[in-house]
């Protein structure tokens, strides 16, 4: 007989709660603001008497650049000569030029391209990165209020600022923007802003002949990234660089393995989800490793569906625009399964049925004890009933439990259909919880693993730009493993987590848990739907 101490109830509960949170982590506020996939861009204004020059630069990160290979290198050889890159910003800057509006006092100013060019840095994954800088010119006023606008690069993610300067004999004041610029022309970064990146798509100032205003040297404290934007996976990404050897390969594959799994266990929205369904839904190992195994898959198909895009699609449809749609669906599926889950689940303790400790309630009473009904002692354990063991009872006050080989460890009850005056209730048998639906699985899989690690993306572009794709996909493959492996450790602590605290909880606290770990994976579809629906607007 299995006593339970009343004083445990409420601190057992919020104990698995926040156990499972600790285990699994919350889920980030949002994505790494500037990373592989950022289209970063700067406008520094400077006004003579007459005119006005804007240098107008452009830092692409590793995606976007891999993206515009095929047009930078345009005879097909797999390297972009000095030739061919200058052909590149030749083609680019009146191309940027015509998403450029500048007005003075309601006119339209007509801008010129000065002069223009582009350079490689070294990125992640041997990939290189693109540095475009170019100087327009235009004829101003002697004064007025002059508005800018950049619809360059609409919805790609990046830095975005612009600054305004003068010379001598022209004074700007009322300036939206500030006078120097805080990244150094997009060459150095403040690291406590990447966070909150500047998002300056619009200026507006006005000028008149005077004394340029001194430019207050704004000091951004912390550390500084040098190229491009930093990003996580640095480790994982420099694999594709090596200089393999037999034992290299093996050594390679086995840290990709290890990066998977930290992958996993870091912040995250899979393994939560993974956490919250199968501490609710009374799981036994076997759910545990198949979900494990069906999120890694959907992550590997999802890493390379995008290197296709990103491959063969990049023009009309950039891989990073990719990302608010898997972020969407995510947040859509989590959000039906569960909302189904929680609809289930209040249904059954609406019908006095306690989904962990294996026995009924009547509508009309309540088992403190954990006691069957009909002065009934003996309790099943919660979510765990021995395998292989029969178990039954015969009970008064209308409860029938029928003897029922358990089979998958994990027993429901269910009504009969017959009743009469010897069933007030209505009779009830104990069968075997059927294993996760195809369903199901598939929904957990979309859920955890459709929106890849940007990262994994890196690799196997890496690796194409290389020539190296079958290690490429070695590497994602280990690293899909790794993640597997993680996935159901996460699953199986989560199982030992339910058990140990459900056994010190009441039936009616216990029952509690299932419902709230399907609000649980409601609030995660509710949250990535947001986020999703506002990276689409």
């Amino acid at each position: 007989m299995r006593i339970v101490r009343p004083l445990g109830r409420i601190g057992g509960m919020i104990a698995v709660l926040v156990g499972a949170v600790v285990l699994v982590g919350a889920p980030a506020a949002s994505a790494h603001p500037l990373g592989n996939f950022t289209v970063n861009r700067y406008s520094g204004f400077d006004l003579r008497p007459g005119h006005v020059q804007i240098t107008y630069v452009i830092d692409m990160a590793e995606i976007p650049t891999f993206e515009a290979m095929p047009q930078i290198d345009s005879n097909g050889d797999g390297t972009a000569g000095e030739a061919e890159k200058q052909a590149w910003a030749d083609r680019t800057a009146p191309q940027v030029l015509a998403k450029l509006t500048l007005t003075v006092s309601g006119q339209r100013v007509p801008l010129s391209v000065v002069t223009d060019s582009m350079r490689f840095r070294p990125g992640q994954a041997g990939l290189p990165i693109l540095y475009f800088k170019a100087e327009f010119a235009g004829v101003v006023p002697p004064s007025g209020s002059m508005q800018y606008r950049d619809q360059n690069f609409g919805g790609r993610i990046g830095w975005k600022e612009i600054t305004a300067r003068s010379e001598a004999g022209v004074a700007i004041f009322a300036s939206s923007v500030r006078g120097a610029s805080i990244s150094d022309e997009l060459q150095s970064y403040p690291v406590d802003l990447l966070s909150s990146p500047l998002d300056e798509r619009q200026a507006a100032f006005s000028f008149q002949p005077g004394r340029p205003a001194p430019i207050p040297q704004e000091r951004v404290g912390g550390a500084r990234t040098t190229g491009a934007p930093i990003a996580s996976g640095r480790s994982f990404a420099a694999l594709v660089e090596w200089k393999l050897t037999p034992l290299v390969l093996a050594a390679s594959l086995l840290l990709a393995l290890l990066f998977g799994a930290l992958h996993a266990l870091g912040p995250g929205h899979g393994k939560t989800i993974t956490a919250a369904y199968l501490v609710g839904a009374g799981a036994r190992r076997r759910q545990a490793l198949l979900i494990g195994v069906a999120v890694s898959i959907m992550h590997t198909v999802s890493v390379l569906a995008l290197g296709l895009v990103a491959l063969v699609l990049a023009r009309s449809f950039p891989a990073d625009r990719v990302y608010p749609w898997l972020t969407l669906v995510t947040g859509l599926v989590a959000l039906g399964l569960g909302t189904g889950l929680a609809i289930v689940r209040l249904q059954a303790r609406r019908n006095g049925l306690d989904p962990w400790h294996g026995h009924a309630h009547p509508l009309d009473a309540s088992h403190e004890d954990g006691a069957l009904p009909g002065g009934g002692a003996e309790t099943l354990d919660p979510g765990f009933g021995p395998q292989g063991r029969e178990h039954g009872h015969e009970h008064g006050d209308g409860w029938h439990a029928h003897e029922e080989q358990q089979s998958s460890g994990v027993m429901v009850l269910e009504r009969e259909p017959t009743s009469g005056p010897d069933h007030p209730v209505g009779p009830v048998r104990m069968v075997p919880r059927k294993p996760i639906s195809g369903r199901g699985l598939m929904a957990l899989a979309v859920a955890g693993g459709i929106l890849p690690s940007p990262t994994a993306l890196v690799v196997l572009t890496g690796a194409i730009y290389a020539h190296r794709v079958a290690y490429g996909l070695g590497l994602i493959a280990a690293f899909s493993m790794g993640l597997a492996a993680a996935l159901m450790g996460v699953g199986m602590v989560a199982i030992r987590l339910r058990s140990a605290v459900s056994a010190r909880l009441t039936s009616k606290v216990a029952g509690l848990i299932p419902i709230v770990s399907a609000l649980v994976i409601v609030g995660f579809g509710v949250f990535f739907a947001s986020r999703g629906i506002t990276q689409l607007t």
